[in-house]
């Protein structure tokens, strides 16, 4: 169950923020500012994200490492509990039956689309709303079993202890390695060794293992900025956001599909601090901390996080990590209209705390979700509102393209992006 004393500082801190409207802020649109829309002008801005194919991640330690690490593994009785049988009836030596390895590669592909809405109640506080939509995909090139070092196959003659498989080298003549789809059939509903129309050793559960693609809503974002000062040098505002959790999240029965949300409701809180050094360079500083609420949800619990697939289900309690960002950007306008951005951003955060009723390895689902991320940011910007003030633009619009990578992590994705947008202002 959770812990007190994270019950205790949720609730404190959901009584203090909860009765606020939050202006959007999400993790994807950086290079922030603290102005504010003047009163009575509203905007309407569309962002879209297309990423770079994510084919590796960061480990624990910062290194790089291929995506599908997890799932490249030598099936033995480890994966496979019933191969302890096995070893036992055959007088195997404990850990040595195995049915071969799992060869696995893919690479994942996001595309995002953000739409927001925000509306200037006055010169200093501005309301708005964000909403996203995800389009994500699994590229499966690559999953089959190398049976090259197999020490057991499948026979059609039970070999007692209700699991129909044998060693290689055993005493049974049409013991053959298995196949492929034998294990598709292990990881979903269970393999029917003779054909006969009856499971003969149960499966995990899971759905077929192959390319998996899917759209839908993310999690939606309401809130509110106040500019608290406003002088020649100085902007200084702070926002904050509440977060619903509409997104789909994590099919525990899908082992290749992507979240389209984490499924906890969120506050998000932050301070930006806009330091006017020249008339064409602006220096940004914005500290953002996000606040997860404890949920429950229904998970795959294994044995250990490098071995995802398991038997283990279980709808646990959860507290997810929350994340502190730290980012700080410089804005250069070489042009009328025209202008440069750089950005680096810092993100860190916390582990989960994860607990059920079961007695499973929960330490499973905290392990390896303390994340840590540096991210640059280069963009180019465009906008006619110095044209429209002088009556040469019938329409005020800003418009930008924008490359983002993630150069160093832990526990993080490697990605990189392109990302358009434009904002319309009325």
């Amino acid at each position: 169950m959770q812990g007190a004393a994270g019950m205790i500082k949720k609730i404190a801190v959901v009584s203090l923020f909860v009765f606020l409207f939050f202006q959007v802020k999400n993790n994807i649109c950086y290079a922030d500012n603290a102005e504010a829309l003047p009163k009575g002008v509203s905007r309407v801005r569309l962002n879209g994200q297309i990423y770079f194919p994510v084919d590796e991640k960061y480990d624990p330690d910062g290194n790089k490492e291929d995506v599908a690490a997890d799932y490249n593994t030598t099936f033995d009785s480890s994966v496979f509990a019933d191969l302890a049988l096995v070893e036992t009836a055959f007088g195997m030596p404990s850990g040595s039956a195995n049915i071969g390895d799992s060869v696995v590669s893919f690479d994942i592909e996001w595309r995002e689309l953000d739409f927001f809405y925000e509306y200037g109640v006055t010169d200093r506080l501005t309301v708005g709303v964000h909403i996203p939509y995800w389009w994500n995909k699994t590229n499966v090139d690559e999953a089959r079993l190398d049976t090259s070092n197999a020490t057991v196959g499948k026979s059609a003659i039970g070999v007692g202890f209700g699991a129909p498989l044998a060693p290689l080298a055993g005493p049974f003549p049409d013991t053959v390695p298995l196949t492929t789809e034998d294990t598709q059939d292990l990881l979903g509903n269970g393999l029917d060794v003779d054909g006969d129309g009856v499971i003969d050793i149960p499966g995990f559960g899971y759905k077929r293992f192959g390319t998996w693609s899917d759209s839908g809503l993310s999690d939606i974002e309401f809130g509110a900025r106040y500019q608290y000062l406003k002088t020649e040098d100085w902007r200084l505002a702070f926002t904050g956001a509440f977060r619903f959790p509409i997104g789909e999240v994590d099919d525990p029965d899908n082992l290749v599909d992507t979240e389209f949300g984490e499924g906890v409701y969120a506050l998000l809180f932050q301070f930006q601090n806009d330091y006017i050094a020249t008339e064409n360079f602006v220096l940004n500083g914005t500290f953002r901390y996000e606040l997860k609420l404890p949920d429950e949800e229904t998970l795959r619990v294994p044995d250990d996080v490098n071995r995802p697939i398991t038997a283990n289900k279980e709808k646990v309690d959860r507290n997810l990590g929350d994340v502190i960002n730290l980012e700080v950007s410089g804005t250069y306008q070489f042009l009328e209209g025209f202008s440069l951005s750089l950005l680096y951003l810092f993100e860190y955060g916390f582990k989960d705390d994860v607990s059920g009723d079961k007695g499973f390895a929960y330490k499973s689902l905290e392990d390896e979700t303390d994340l840590r991320s540096h991210i640059g940011i280069i963009g180019l910007a465009y906008s006619t509102i110095p044209l429209y003030q002088k009556k040469k633009f019938p329409l005020p619009l800003d418009t930008f393209v924008k490359y983002r990578t993630r150069f160093a992590g832990m526990n993080r994705a490697y990605s990189q992006w392109i990302s358009v947008g434009l904002a319309v202002y009325f």
